[in-house]
C-alpha cells in the first residue's frame, strides 16, 4: 500500500474486493488474487481494469504482491501471463499501466514484461502524477507462458 493514499482498513478492504467483483460481474474481467501454487497463500493481486484515463477509456493492467514476498519474480510472472490474456484471447489491441513515477517496483515489471512510457498524467482521488505504460498488440510478440485460473 505504499504507493496507495492510505493502507486500507477493514471496511475498506471489503469495499474495494466488492468494486472489484462487480467490475468483473459487468466487464468480465478484473483482479484476480495471486496464490502460492504449493501452499495455497495469498501473495497479492493481479489483472486487468478498465479506466479513464484523460476522457478515454483503456484497460489497465495492474498488480500489487504482499510485502514479504516481492522482488520474487510474482508480479513480472503474473502481469505476463495477463498481458497476453489481454493482447490474446481477450482481444485487446493494447493494455496501459497507471505507475507513480516513483514506484521503481511496479516501472520494472513494466519493463520486464513489455511495456514502455507513453504518456503522463494525472490520476485518483489524490491528483498524483502517473507515469503511463503501454503495450500495443501489433507491436509485441508474445505468448502465454502460464494458465489464467
Amino acid at each position: 500500500m505504499q504507493y496507495y493514499p492510505h493502507p486500507f482498513s477493514v471496511d475498506e478492504s471489503r469495499e474495494w474486493i466488492k468494486r472489484w467483483l462487480a467490475h468483473e460481474e459487468e466487464h468480465g474481467f478484473s483482479l484476480w488474487a495471486i496464490e502460492d501454487r504449493e501452499t495455497m497463500e495469498f501473495l497479492g493481486n493481479c489483472g486487468p481494469v478498465v479506466q479513464i484515463v484523460d476522457g478515454e477509456q483503456h484497460v489497465e493492467l495492474g498488480w500489487s504482491v504482499t510485502p514479504r514476498r516481492v522482488r520474487q519474480g510474482i508480479a513480472s510472472e503474473a502481469a505476463a501471463v495477463w498481458r497476453d490474456q489481454c493482447l490474446g484471447p481477450m482481444g485487446l489491441d493494447h493494455v496501459i499501466s497507471l505507475i507513480r513515477p516513483e514506484n521503481a517496483p511496479s516501472r520494472g515489471v513494466a519493463e520486464r514484461i513489455g511495456m514502455a512510457p507513453w504518456k503522463e498524467t494525472t490520476f485518483g482521488s489524490q491528483g498524483w502524477r502517473h507515469i503511463v505504460y503501454r503495450v500495443d498488440a501489433h507491436t509485441t510478440a508474445f505468448s502465454v507462458s502460464a494458465q489464467v485460473s
